[in-house]
């Protein structure tokens, strides 16, 4: 999984680049994004808005590239106690 970011940091991302940042995330997190989307529509329509708006998309890429399995991104991202929540809840169902 590679990651490109030239953007300045502090500005939102685009939809996209988003969008993409989320994906990677959740797959290292195992979850399936579809499933997510389908099952609990409004916790993801809300993460997805945060990641779109969100303001250091720039450490979240760098951690993601070095070492994606690095806690570090849990401090800084909006949506690291949903993530988190959703792996711990679909990890109780499965």
């Amino acid at each position: 999984m590679q990651i490109h970011y030239d953007r300045s940091a502090g500005k939102p991302t685009t939809s996209d680049e988003g969008e993409d940042l989320l994906q990677c995330r959740m797959t290292i997190l195992g979850l399936d994004s579809g499933a997510i989307e389908r099952d609990f529509r409004e916790a993801f329509d809300r993460i997805k808005r945060n990641c779109a708006s969100c303001s250091v998309r720039a450490p979240c890429a760098l951690d993601l590239k070095r070492d994606p399995t690095n806690l570090a991104w849990e401090a800084y991202c909006p949506n690291s106690g949903a993530l988190n929540a959703l792996v711990a809840l679909t990890e109780a169902i499965h």
